[in-house]
């Protein structure tokens, strides 16, 4: 169960100096104070905004309540449906898809998600895209694109293999490219935001190394592993990347004439060999990540 409250500044340095004692290291740079009380955790944010979590959130919520002098409200529109997604901020997230597919492009999607309209999106059962069925992703996706400012960036296996064999990038230096490139582009959609948040797959250091060589870096980013079960905004970036990659996916299929497979398994290999029957291995420049090892018996 969890509960939340506006405060106002005055409120915020109370619960502060009450909980003092209790207080905790905050996990983020967005908490200004957490504290650990009576199997219950309290989270303050920068917005002035106080989180409860955990078995005794509602009692520890009734006695916040009646420390500030605020009637409190038990009803469903106090309570955060989705307690994995605790911070209450407009944030930027992104995420990608199709790193570990050997068919398919990579897939890099940004998106903004304004705090006050988190609750809608809690209510939609938005998680981790890799939660989700690609059913419900193809309905899901659709739905996103409309609701929230979004960018959304495809690489083309032919992009990916030209600079990954010629230019010398790996997969990360790519994906840090793609993931600079979304968010400087929404970053231009909307007005102002009070974060951004990158699912990490690298750290802060090698991120920024990546891009020395760009002409543009957003810098004020935070890189944090399983971003997408932390913040609304990365779970919604991952389902679009998903959703965009699904219907790439589609496409490519059709241009092969057969349903291609996800991944990097025996299906793929399978594939492979129905593939050179009727086409010359440098076919897979067009549809294939072709450093991946799958392809390495056949180049020999």
């Amino acid at each position: 169960m969890s509960y939340s409250l506006s405060l106002t500044k005055e409120q915020t340095e109370l619960l502060t100096v009450h909980y003092l004692p209790y207080e905790v290291e905050p996990t983020n740079e967005y908490t200004i104070f957490r504290a650990k009380y009576k199997e219950s955790v309290l989270t303050i944010f920068k917005t002035n905004k106080i989180l409860i979590q955990g078995k005794t959130a509602k009692k520890l919520y009734l006695s916040i309540c009646e420390l500030l002098n605020i009637v409190p409200e038990i009803d469903d529109a106090n309570k955060i449906t989705n307690t994995n997604f605790a911070i209450d901020l407009s944030l930027i997230g992104t995420d990608e898809v199709g790193t570990g597919d050997f068919f398919g492009g990579i897939v890099v999607a940004a998106a903004y998600v304004d705090r006050n309209n988190l609750p809608l999106f809690s209510k939609m059962g938005i998680r981790d895209s890799k939660e989700i069925s690609d059913l419900k992703i193809m309905e899901l996706g659709p739905k996103l694109l409309s609701l929230v400012p979004h960018s959304v960036h495809i690489l083309d296996n032919l992009k990916f293999n030209y600079l990954n064999q010629f230019k010398g990038y790996n997969m990360n230096k790519i994906k840090a490219i793609l993931h600079n490139s979304v968010i400087l582009n929404l970053k231009s959609k909307i007005n102002s935001y009070d974060g951004i948040i990158i699912d990490g797959f690298s750290t802060k250091e090698k991120y920024f190394e990546y891009l020395l060589n760009e002409k543009t870096v957003e810098h004020d980013v935070q890189l944090i592993e399983k971003a997408e079960n932390k913040y609304i905004s990365v779970a919604i970036a991952s389902i679009i990347a998903r959703y965009s990659f699904i219907k790439h996916f589609e496409r490519l299929s059709d241009f092969v004439g057969f349903s291609l497979p996800k991944g990097a398994g025996p299906k793929v290999d399978m594939a492979i060999q129905k593939i050179l029957k009727s086409h010359p291995l440098k076919y897979f420049n067009q549809i294939a990540k072709v450093n991946f090892k799958n392809l390495d018996k056949y180049k020999a």
